[in-house]
């Protein structure tokens, strides 16, 4: 099961978030005489997705057969050889998507292709530094530590790209984002990152489209990692702040304020990992409703959540695991004291409505049969609260797997 988690989280959910690592970890090299290296990696996962609604979406069942919550990666990687201590390396990579079309029509025109890496980099005793589009820092270890990476979790009505996992169900959504970034080299199991980045459209829509991004985000990451016997621990807190004008008709500029913090622990099989999160003017599903971050006269909403997770692995190869998690967007005073009109967030089967917290309790078996070939059966339960309406809950259940190479 190493060999295939090793490849899988750098190549599955890019090389970004491992420092490059894709280069160095794909099965299919090339190299030439004057020290250059060209390499390929990818995957490709297939899932049977039912899901069942419950509550006051009883008449919402659906079977789909798509990919989970990693999209299909082909990632090509380029090495320079070492010159005055210094190393280069690029990666560029493609998402096509395996889904079918359309949702009404079923042909296949409807099936995107996403650009998620593009980027190189530079390795020297300084530690390392990125230029261009990969993985964020903020929220990066929520996700590559959550069980769902390789599974399907949450799943919303309509035809996404890519199921949800558990963003917005217990962490924020690190994205994949235009960025400059500085990590430093590992000092004894230390090691930090910052970048400047591409910020985000928060608030809620106008027609004028005037926006305007008053400042880049910033991003900061501070993790320790160390091995002992039997075992390794790993913790991290990050966070992000960004400064951009509103997409709302009369407001001032607005803040966006973002951090994490959490923990992973593996002893003679076990695996745990504990997160948790706080932001303001971030919104729902995790940052993906970006409407959602502020009420209707721009004045930002606070949201935290958090999950935990246990697994055990058996015989090396075969992987039980749960996992519980909550996120929790609450009102503006002046929503509260009903000065402001609450807006509507996307919800389950597309349906409106002003939401406060989305839970969900997922089980997973995660069987590697080779180093390529890697089985999973989960089971979802997904339940959203509303300030002022009923409450939903829905099932979902998929089985299927991933080929990477």
């Amino acid at each position: 099961m190493a060999t295939l988690k090793k490849s899988a989280l750098a190549t599955l959910v890019g090389a970004a978030a491992m420092a490059a690592a894709g280069a160095a970890n794909a099965t299919i090299v090339v190299g030439g005489e004057n020290g250059y290296t060209f390499s390929v990696d990818g995957n490709i996962n297939q899932f049977y997705v039912h899901q069942n609604g419950r509550k006051d979406l009883s008449g919402f069942r659906e079977s789909r057969v798509r990919n989970g919550l990693l999209p299909t990666f082909l990632g090509f990687n380029v090495t320079a050889p070492e010159m005055n201590g210094l190393v280069v390396g690029a990666r560029v990579s493609i998402s096509p998507s395996t889904n079918g079309g359309s949702y009404f029509d079923g042909t296949q025109n409807g099936s995107a292709m996403e650009q998620r890496e593009a980027f190189a980099t530079v390795d020297g005793d300084f530690g390392q530094i990125m230029l261009g589009k990969g993985l964020g820092l903020y929220g990066s270890h929520n996700i590559l530590m959550d069980q769902t990476l390789y599974g399907v979790g949450a799943t919303l009505g309509g035809d996404g790209q890519t199921t949800l996992g558990r963003i917005g169900y217990g962490y924020d959504y690190a994205n994949w984002r235009s960025q400059i970034r500085y990590t430093t080299p590992n000092m004894s199991g230390f090691q930090a990152a910052f970048a400047v980045m591409e910020s985000d459209r928060i608030g809620q829509v106008v027609t004028d489209g005037n926006i305007q991004k008053r400042q880049p985000r910033f991003e900061v990451d501070l993790s320790y990692g160390t091995a002992f016997d039997g075992g390794s621990f790993k913790g991290w807190v990050s966070g992000m702040t960004q400064r951009v004008r509103g997409e709302y008709a009369s407001s001032a500029n607005v803040r966006s304020n973002a951090w994490t913090v959490g923990a992973n622990v593996n002893f003679a099989g076990f695996d745990f990992v504990a997160a948790y999160y706080d932001n303001k003017g971030v919104g729902d599903l995790g940052g993906l409703d970006y409407a959602s971050a502020t009420d209707a006269n721009g004045k930002r909403r606070d949201g935290e959540g958090y999950y935990v997770q246990a697994g055990y692995t058996f015989a090396g190869a075969t992987k039980v695991s749960y996992s519980y998690g909550e996120s929790e967007l609450k009102r503006t005073s002046a929503e509260k004291a009903g000065l402001a009109p609450t807006s509507t967030s996307v919800a389950l089967a597309d349906l409106g409505g002003d939401i406060k917290e989305r839970r969900m309790h997922t089980v997973g078996i995660y069987h590697d049969v080779t180093a390529n070939l890697k089985l999973v059966a989960e089971y979802s339960r997904m339940e959203h609260r509303f300030h002022e309406s009923d409450k939903q809950r829905a099932d979902v259940f998929a089985v299927g797997g991933f080929i990477s190479w």
